[in-house]
């Protein structure tokens, strides 16, 4: 059983974040809280805000893995998936404008690290009465073994699962189809 700070993370959410690890282009890692107990539609609207916003001002395609808690406030955890990295200054400054305008530690939103157990986290509540785990629904176009079998059925799936690949390629430095390549710094 593997722990993160003082709490505990069952040794399944441990299993599951690891192999989930192992398939998935990982690149940030974020708890999104808000100053007060707010309605699920209105966590879930700033959510789907700052997703956008994020991907937005990245020019990337994302997927997440998002936990929910209520306690001491409602807060989420968040595993976000990108084919290149994210700019988490700026996702925790998204996150704080949307939610809690007042509140600096709104977002906390830090590159992902792997080996520490950051997936596992986010599911550390699996298989219990209290969960709360939600996918993305384009998370299956991030693994490339298998993203046909469950993503890419309709034009637009088979477009976002392109544009998956040609950032995920261009980060790794290697060309797309189209022969470009990822300008030099």
């Amino acid at each position: 059983m593997g722990t993160r700070g003082q709490r505990s993370i069952p040794a399944a959410a441990k299993l599951e974040g690891d192999l989930l690890e192992a398939k998935l282009p990982l690149r940030a890692f974020a708890t999104l809280t808000t100053v007060m107990q707010s309605s699920q539609r209105r966590f879930d609207d700033s959510f789907q805000r700052w997703v956008q916003g994020v991907q937005a001002y990245n020019g990337v395609t994302i997927g997440w893995i998002k936990a929910e808690e209520h306690d001491p406030q409602r807060h989420s955890h968040v595993a976000l998936i990108a084919g290149s990295p994210l700019d988490c200054s700026h996702a925790e400054e998204l996150w704080q404008s949307i939610a809690a305008p007042r509140y600096k530690q709104a977002g906390q939103v830090k590159p992902y690290r792997r080996g520490v157990c950051g997936l596992g986290y986010v599911l550390k509540r699996l298989g219990s009465s209290g969960e709360d785990i939600q996918f993305s629904d384009n998370i299956s176009a991030f693994s490339p073994q298998s993203a046909s079998r469950f993503f890419g059925r309709n034009a637009a799936e088979r477009r976002q699962l392109q544009r998956i690949g040609n950032q995920q390629r261009l980060s790794a430095g290697k060309p797309t189809p189209s022969g470009r390549h990822l300008p030099k710094g």
